[in-house]
């Protein structure tokens, strides 16, 4: 499959991508997993279903931190173009979907447990809605953390996983890991999970190519001015249970989710990831490739930056034929 091409992407993407993706798409809200710890009634999550001719299977989306449906846009459709149905909900606190939080820059949640149930919900309903096709995980980043914890309690519900720069661990900066663990504990104990992780701030529209997660200036170019004309999708922000639940989330992939994995795996890791510990993603790998119970293919993506999905012309051409391989 030929890529849409940088020096003709933002003029390709408004007169034929988003037209394509418009026609065949149909929006709904689906009422996320009633947590048992929580007592107010369970929100509502936004999801698109993205529907082709003859379809192969059904590809479920789980996108990364502060992410919006729109960043998927080109993904999406070359999944169609190679013959599947695509699921694109936006994770709770992100999007149109339900929040914690009234602050639209902050994504705060309570439990790890919370993502992971209102995703799983929706693959269920996707699951039920195409009963005759397979289901597979796309996942991204903080998306990855969560696909992979619903791939490991439920093993038979994805028939492959394909992780893009997964966050097994996040990174932080220059605070060491126990410290960040302290910290982020200690913050939520006495009442300040919903506050902002500090050095964290709203959005401000200030995002550049270069402090971002792209190395594509079309790709950049074109998602940053949506976000700018759009506040759904201007999240920019950790709260600190956020942060504890990022923490949870990496344990329980590091130390139990792993050996549960049984579908096989398709593995990205960027070059230069400043987002997320590639030296997690690699002993993730070389557990499931020497102890687990599936396949786990690697793939080392040089130049590339932690949206891989953000790459150049070249990258992204190996990436996307590296994918649909996988899905063959």
């Amino acid at each position: 499959m030929k890529i849409i091409q940088e020096d003709k992407f933002a003029d390709i993407m408004k007169d034929e991508v988003e037209p394509y993706l418009h026609a065949h798409c149909r929006e709904c809200y689906i009422t996320g997993a009633r947590e048992a710890e929580q007592r107010e009634k369970a929100g509502k999550l936004h999801v698109k279903f993205y529907e082709t001719d003859k379809p192969q299977g059904v590809i479920i989306i789980s996108h990364g931190f502060t992410e919006g449906a729109p960043k998927y846009d080109e993904m999406i459709y070359y999944f169609m173009k190679a013959g599947y149905h695509v699921c694109m909900p936006e994770h709770t606190g992100h999007g149109l979907s339900y929040r914690l939080t009234e602050d639209l820059s902050l994504v705060h949640i309570d439990t790890w447990k919370r993502f992971v149930r209102d995703f799983m919900k929706v693959c269920h309903v996707a699951k039920k809605e195409y009963s005759d096709l397979p289901l597979i995980l796309f996942a991204h980043s903080m998306g990855g953390a969560i696909g992979t914890i619903a791939a490991s309690w439920e093993p038979e519900l994805f028939q492959k996983i394909i992780l893009s720069s997964p966050m097994i661990r996040p990174l932080t900066g220059n605070v060491p890991w126990p410290v960040t663990v302290a910290i982020a504990q200690a913050e939520c104990l006495v009442g300040r999970d919903a506050k902002y992780v500090i050095g964290q701030k709203p959005y401000d529209g200030s995002e550049t190519l270069e402090t971002s997660a792209a190395v594509s200036e079309a790709r950049f170019i074109r998602y940053h001015e949506i976000r700018k004309r759009r506040r759904e999708i201007q999240t920019s922000a950790a709260s600190y249970g956020w942060l504890l639940a990022s923490i949870r989330m990496s344990w329980y992939i590091r130390y139990y989710g792993w050996k549960r994995l049984t579908a096989p795996i398709l593995l990205f890791q960027a070059e230069k990831d400043a987002f997320v510990s590639v030296r997690a993603i690699q002993k993730f790998a070389k557990k499931l490739q020497q102890k687990g119970r599936t396949s786990c293919e690697y793939v080392y993506m040089p130049e590339s930056k932690h949206e891989i999905f953000g790459s150049d012309d070249e990258t992204m051409q190996v990436y996307v034929e590296q994918i649909l391989c996988f899905l063959k």
